[in-house]
């Protein structure tokens, strides 16, 4: 019997839990997290070939942090397109965050802020490097924006951890700038 490679698991677990609760019959509760025995059976029912050894290590290996296992239920730790409670308390950031962007849309990001696009939560890199190997998923050549968290914490606005990633619902442009080169 085959294995299904980790990082076809990965996506389908993230399509799953972060995108589509609707297109499979998952049951989530408000904070995201769906039983371990739905999971796996519908991880099975599409690749019969996982061992549910497979699974569990997708879940629990990431150095991501992608998801998370609670007793028996599993949810993703960040990146929803759809509303979740996660639980999670409001943190105080390091001094600067990163973000990794296509260029096409620093200027507009620059001048508007930084907003979810279709996510509950806009996500910041604690590195510029890490920012920018995000950004060049959309972009060989991304611009990485930098966010003076500490001044937009002061501002008021509330960022809170979840994962190795820092949530905010959205940016306001006089607390960002563009890394130079």
């Amino acid at each position: 019997m085959s294995s299904v490679a980790p990082e076809r698991l990965s996506r389908f677990l993230s399509f799953l839990l972060r995108h589509r609760p609707g297109d499979y019959p998952l049951s989530f509760d408000r904070q995201g997290f769906v039983s371990w025995s739905e999971l796996k059976e519908t991880i099975q029912a599409r690749f019969p070939e996982a061992s549910e050894e497979e699974i569990l290590g997708v879940i629990t290996g990431s150095d991501k942090q992608r998801f998370e296992m609670r007793q028996d239920k599993v949810r993703a730790t960040y990146g929803h397109s759809f509303p979740v409670n996660l639980g999670v308390e409001s943190v105080e950031p390091p001094a600067r965050l990163y973000h990794g962007m296509a260029r096409d849309l620093a200027e507009t990001i620059l001048r508007e802020g930084l907003k979810p696009r279709g996510r509950a939560f806009v996500h910041l890199s604690a590195s510029a490097d890490e920012a920018s190997a995000i950004g060049r998923r959309h972009d060989p050549l991304a611009h990485v924006v930098v966010i003076d968290a500490q001044a937009a914490h002061a501002g008021g606005i509330r960022f809170y951890l979840s994962g190795p990633v820092y949530l905010v619902a959205e940016i306001p442009a006089q607390f960002l700038s563009l890394q130079q080169e």
